[in-house]
């Protein structure tokens, strides 16, 4: 199996710009779709000091090819100085549903 398909995390301050990130990425054509999922509380160490934040999660779904644009696209709309953006490697999955990834995206 093609292991180019990827899923990608990234936490965001609000679910208005949770959703406003997953529009552009979807007008962009470089993630086939995308989920939010509810807040949620993060605890973290950031400049020497443990910190909180209620967050909304996405999960993107596209292909490697597009990493670097999505990166570029996240780090442009979103509020944090360093944005959470982890690629996950799909290394199997339903290829119908995979089809369809490669066929949504550019």
């Amino acid at each position: 199996m093609n292991n180019d398909f990827l899923q990608v995390f990234v936490s965001c301050e609000t679910r208005q710009q949770a959703k406003s990130m997953v529009d552009s990425l979807l007008h962009e054509q470089i993630i086939a779709c995308a989920q939010i999922l509810p807040q949620m509380e993060s605890f973290y160490r950031w400049q020497g000091q443990i910190e909180s934040a209620c967050e909304f999660l996405l999960i993107l779904k596209t292909q490697q090819k597009h990493l670097k644009a999505i990166e570029m696209l996240i780090k442009q709309m979103h509020s944090y100085e360093t944005p959470e953006i982890i690629a996950v490697p799909i290394v199997d999955g339903l290829s119908e549903y995979l089809n369809w990834i490669e066929n949504e995206v550019m």
